[in-house]
C-alpha cells in the first residue's frame, strides 16, 4: 500500500533546473514581460496524460503492425470534409436540422439557422463577408489583450455565443491569434 495517495508529477520543472515560481517582483497583471496568471503554479501536463490517444485503434500491437491495416478500417477513420461553399458545411441548429429529411431540407435548415441567428448579418449572396473586412461598425482605437472566459475555461459551454473579458497584456508578447483580435462596435440600427 502506498504512503501517499498522490501520484508523482509528470513534469517537474525544479528537477530540470527551472524555478518553481516567477521572480518576486513579478506582478503577472498588466506587465508584458511577466508570466500568465491563468497558467497557475502547477507544472504543465503532457498531452498524453489527459486522455488515452489512439489506444483502441488498429496497429497498436506488433502483430497488427505486421499484418497491416485493411482499406475498410482506413476508410472508416476518414472524416468527410465538405467544400467551403457547401451550404451544409457550417453548423446547423440541432432543433432545425432534426426536421431535415434530405440534403435539400438540410440546406434550407442551414439557411434558416443563419437567418434566425441574432448575430451580425450581411447579404448571404455577397462576395465579401463582414468577417473579411471586420468592419461591423466603428473600430475601437485600442488593442485587445488576452481574452478569458468568465469561468476561465473550467466548464463546458452552454451558451451559443463566445463570452470573455480582456485580461490585459500579461504573458509576454501577444500571439498571432491575439494580435488578430480587434474590438468592433455594432452597426447603427436602421429603422
Amino acid at each position: 500500500m502506498r504512503d501517499d495517495e498522490y501520484p508523482t508529477p509528470v513534469s517537474d520543472p525544479e528537477a530540470e533546473g527551472l524555478p518553481d515560481t516567477a521572480d518576486d517582483d513579478s506582478t503577472a497583471k498588466d506587465d508584458v514581460l511577466t508570466g500568465r496568471e491563468a497558467d497557475g503554479p502547477e507544472p504543465a501536463q503532457l498531452p498524453g496524460d489527459r486522455e488515452p490517444v489512439a489506444v483502441d485503434r488498429y496497429g497498436t500491437t506488433a502483430e497488427e503492425q505486421l499484418d497491416g491495416e485493411s482499406l475498410d478500417y482506413k476508410l472508416q477513420r476518414e472524416v468527410y470534409e465538405r467544400p467551403a461553399d457547401d451550404p451544409l458545411a457550417g453548423p446547423v441548429d440541432p432543433d432545425i436540422a432534426a426536421e431535415a429529411d434530405s440534403d435539400e431540407a438540410a440546406a434550407q435548415a442551414q439557411f434558416d439557422a443563419d437567418v434566425i441567428d441574432p448575430g451580425p448579418t450581411s447579404d448571404p449572396h455577397s462576395a465579401v463577408s463582414i468577417y473579411d473586412h471586420g468592419q461591423l461598425g466603428a473600430v475601437a482605437d485600442h488593442q485587445v489583450g488576452r481574452l478569458v472566459e468568465p469561468d476561465e475555461g473550467a466548464h463546458t459551454d452552454q451558451e451559443t455565443d463566445n463570452i470573455g473579458y480582456d485580461a490585459g497584456a500579461a504573458g509576454g508578447g501577444a500571439t498571432a491569434e491575439e494580435l488578430a483580435v480587434h474590438e468592433t462596435r455594432p452597426p447603427e440600427a436602421t429603422p
